[in-house]
């Protein structure tokens, strides 16, 4: 039996029984952890934000054998104005889904939680769009995982990149012109200019110019469900 306490963000909640919830949680420093919140749907709950999507804060927990159970939580934001914007909305709770569903028990990954935090911020509280947001979080979330995207040079024949080319999700990256003349998703040379530069810089690149075409996003979406093994509910419902 112990306590613990530590940061972490909800992913996922299902309600349980009359009044409880079980959390998906993810904690930079234990991954993901399953965790009952008692008693949190009743009206005048303290713990009913903190069993919300998207609630970030210090949690404390406490573990009997194979069972967590919140007891206590210090809220630092719920992102709340999510909630009055669909298009904002629906990217967020991708992003947790995506979340979910690369992340493991015992699992330290922080530079992940931070990502996913800051992609957040400016979702609720930037101007950007959203598609562009989603798009640094998916290149992030694959280097991260260890499925760095190839945007320097052509994944086949390992030539340099440095105009026009195409996009793979099955080959992991970019490809030339001529290894690339089946595929779907074709890069202008702006576009790979654009793909480098969030590898370089992710999301400081939200303060510039770019644009991120319709294909380029598929792509990327289907790339990352392809290493991730499972489709993404989540991203079905992207406007």
């Amino acid at each position: 039996m112990a306590q613990i306490v530590t940061h972490a963000i909800v992913l996922r909640r299902v309600n349980y029984r009359e009044n409880d919830r079980m959390l998906t949680l993810f904690s930079p420093n234990l991954g993901r952890i399953d965790a009952l919140c008692r008693g949190c749907r009743r009206q005048k709950s303290p713990l009913l934000a903190a069993s919300e999507l998207f609630c970030a804060g210090e949690y404390v927990l406490y573990q009997s054998r194979d069972r967590v159970t919140v007891t206590g939580c210090t809220i630092t934001d719920s992102y709340y104005p999510l909630r009055d914007d669909y298009e904002r909305l629906s990217h967020g709770v991708y992003l947790l889904e995506l979340c979910a569903a690369g992340i493991q028990p015992s699992q330290e990954n922080e530079r992940l939680f931070l990502l996913l935090l800051r992609s957040l911020a400016h979702l609720t509280y930037g101007q950007t769009k959203p598609r562009r947001v989603t798009v640094v979080f998916l290149m992030g979330l694959l280097s991260l995982l260890g499925f760095r995207p190839q945007v320097g040079r052509c994944c086949r024949c390992r030539q340099n990149i440095t105009g026009a080319a195409a996009f793979s999700a099955e080959a992991g990256g970019i490809l030339c012109q001529a290894c690339g003349a089946g595929e779907k998703c074709r890069l202008s040379p702006e576009d790979v200019a654009y793909l480098q530069a969030i590898m370089r810089r992710g999301l400081d690149t939200l303060s510039e110019e770019g644009n991120c075409p319709d294909a380029l996003f598929e792509a990327l979406q289907a790339m990352a469900e392809d290493r991730l093994g499972m489709a993404i509910r989540a991203g079905h419902m992207l406007p």
